[in-house]
């Protein structure tokens, strides 16, 4: 922020402002400190975190596993910490989604199948993957399929997305391969410790902080466990949603998994993973590290053998809805992970609030009048976070800061993201990964509706009613705004509609006791939130304002037939009545100021 005499101004220099808050690359498992040795400055038993931005605040003393600890704790927190998937001051679990390609050989109707495609895409909150896979056969001949997992759903299709629009592609159902594919995900190099944390308690949790959530000083938590065997710990786990597979996480010197054996009856499926590191593109260095070599055997025959090539670490947008021919044909009868959140909700609940009395404008409607607090919706902590023992050992928390903001920003989060049509998927990655270049809030452009959240004071008549917005609307971006809308009732006039605005061109209507807003004609430069959540000029927004009490429920829902497969309906917030002396007082407008727009050289994100 620069402040000049008289204004409140904000710049933005591209290329130099994340140039120097990029973080150092991580080297390969070695380098650091070990988390029985804390560095000065470094964080250990007791120690905090340096007071961060954005979140939900820090998250008070830090744990660092004992020297030679064994507990499973301790080794669940280090197997975490040493794969850089622990996130925030808080140092929670949450790599929700992976992006990975590789090379080498898999085995297709018993005949090697050399890859020139292998392309993996994860989301582990809605427990969904999608492998893409071209090869050559021996006899020159080439395979090509696509094989996906969305919940207790398995299928194959032939071009990604397939049948989600009527007439593109064509989807088989594959009930019989849904075991194999669940497998597959939650022994993954990270899907194997996520499988770890969730045997703990049911219904599994996550975004888990092992360090305070798993309980300590016990070898066995839920239907986790650990022992040690030649001086390395081995896990013991169920496989989620597989009934009576059982999988055993040997783990090397690093805390890292050399070997996962997933027995399920009479079936043995081994993975041997080595060579972990960050296997990023140079330009994003997210320090989350994947094994760079990866076998897996299925009952002592090879079936996979994979080398890395580059990862996506940083909450990319991956979704796997499942088409209306699959559902039809498959009656589940497994059961994948029913998470949890971890953490709790920003703003507890609060009864009286509700029942209070509800105040009343003189035409009888809810008068939504007052200052407003709402709850974040992402994960809790701030960016910035004590270094690991794989991170170089010059790292410093600042540089985490940076680094994480992909993974605390609510809109990256999810797993409530809009669902796109299939030709948009990548278009939506690509937007993500330059953040720096392509999103508007980098060329001081309003945020728009509904990256600008919700509004923090409301003055409301009979005719119409006031939103103020404070700055910061979407974690830590955006400036103060406002809107003046009409609530009488009157329909979109056609001439107004041809003008495109940041906000859109919004009137509101009474349903009972439910205010209702919609608004139309919205330029097509701001996006839906962070990610590179694009929108086209034809989108919708309805909001719906009820107000019980000292509280209101915001609800929106997002309609872009063009870029949507549905509409979007965000998740409902609560808003509270916020009585402090100045809650109301809201700084103005900032000025904005953007240079050095061609010397953009990261794709940290934002």
């Amino acid at each position: 922020m620069l402040f000049h005499k008289g204004t409140i101004g904000t710049a933005i220099a591209l290329g130099i402002a994340f140039t120097l808050s990029a973080p150092l690359t991580a080297s390969a498992q070695g380098g650091g400190q070990q988390p029985n040795a804390p560095a000065p400055g470094r964080g250990g038993a007791g120690q905090q975190p340096a007071a961060g931005q954005g979140g939900r605040g820090g998250g008070g003393q830090q744990y660092t596993p004992g020297p030679g600890a064994r507990d499973l704790r301790s080794v669940l927190f280090n197997w975490g910490w040493h794969l850089g998937m622990l996130r925030s001051s808080e140092e929670r679990d949450l790599i929700a989604s992976l992006e990975y390609q590789g090379k080498g050989t898999i085995q297709v109707d018993g005949q090697p199948c050399t890859l020139t495609k292998y392309r993996v895409s994860t989301n582990y909150q809605t427990s969904g993957q999608r492998t893409q896979i071209s090869c050559t056969l021996p006899n020159g001949q080439t395979y090509s399929n696509i094989e996906v997992l969305s919940g207790a759903y398995a299928w194959d299709e032939d071009i990604p997305g397939a049948e989600l629009i009527a007439g593109k592609g064509k989807a088989t159902p594959m009930p019989a391969a849904t075991e194999e594919r669940m497998i597959r995900l939650w022994a993954g190099p990270q899907g194997a410790l996520k499988s770890a944390l969730a045997g703990i308690q049911d219904p599994p949790l996550f975004a888990v902080r092992p360090g305070v959530q798993v309980p300590a000083d016990v070898a066995t938590a839920g239907k986790t466990s650990v022992v040690w065997e030649g001086g390395k710990p081995v896990v013991t786990f169920p496989i989620p949603g597989v009934p009576e597979a059982t999988a055993t996480a040997t783990l090397d010197a690093k805390f890292m998994a050399e070997r996962v054996v997933v027995r399920h009856g009479t079936n043995i499926t081994e993975f041997i993973y080595s060579d972990y590191r960050d296997w990023n593109n140079p330009l994003h260095p997210a320090e989350a590290f994947v094994a760079g070599r990866m076998t897996e055997r299925r009952n002592g025959t090879v079936v996979r053998d994979i080398t890395t090539t580059l990862t996506e670490t940083g909450q990319m947008y991956v979704v796997m809805p499942v088409p209306a021919s699959v559902k039809a044909a498959i009656t589940p009868t497994l059961q994948p992970p029913n998470w949890v959140s971890a953490f709790a909700p920003a703003a507890p609940a609060q009864p009286a609030a509700a029942q209070a009395v509800t105040p009343r404008l003189p035409n009888g409607k809810p008068d939504m009048t007052g200052a407003w607090t709402s709850p974040n919706l992402g994960p809790p902590g701030s960016g910035t976070r004590r270094c690991g023992p794989t991170q170089s050992a010059d790292c410093h928390p600042g540089h985490n800061f940076t680094v994480d903001y992909a993974w605390i920003s609510p809109s990256r989060y999810g797993p409530n993201r809009p669902l796109y049509k299939p030709e948009f998927w990548d278009k939506v990655q690509e937007l993500d990964m330059w953040t720096n270049k392509y999103d508007p809030v980098m060329t001081c452009q309003p945020l728009g509706l509904p990256r600008q959240g919700t509004p923090r004071r409301i003055v409301h008549t009979d005719k119409d009613i006031i939103f103020l917005y404070g700055m910061y609307g979407d974690y830590g971006g955006g400036n103060s705004e406002f809107r003046v809308i009409p609530t009488d009732g009157r329909q979109h006039n056609a001439n107004t509609a041809r003008q495109a605005t940041y906000f859109g061109y919004t009137v509101g209507r009474w349903e009972g006791d439910t205010l209702v807003l919609d608004s139309i004609s919205f330029v097509d430069s701001t996006w839906l939130g962070r990610g590179g959540l694009f929108h086209s000029g034809d989108m919708r927004i309805i909001e719906r304002l009820t107000r019980q009490g000292n509280e209101i429920l915001y609800e929106v829902t997002v309609h872009d037939p063009e870029s949507f497969l549905e509409p979007w309906v965000m998740t409902p917030r609560t808003l509270r009545l916020n009585t402090a002396n100045d809650a109301g007082l809201i700084p103005e407008r900032a000025n904005c100021e953007v240079y050095e727009t061609g010397n953009i050289t990261t794709q940290l994100r934002h």
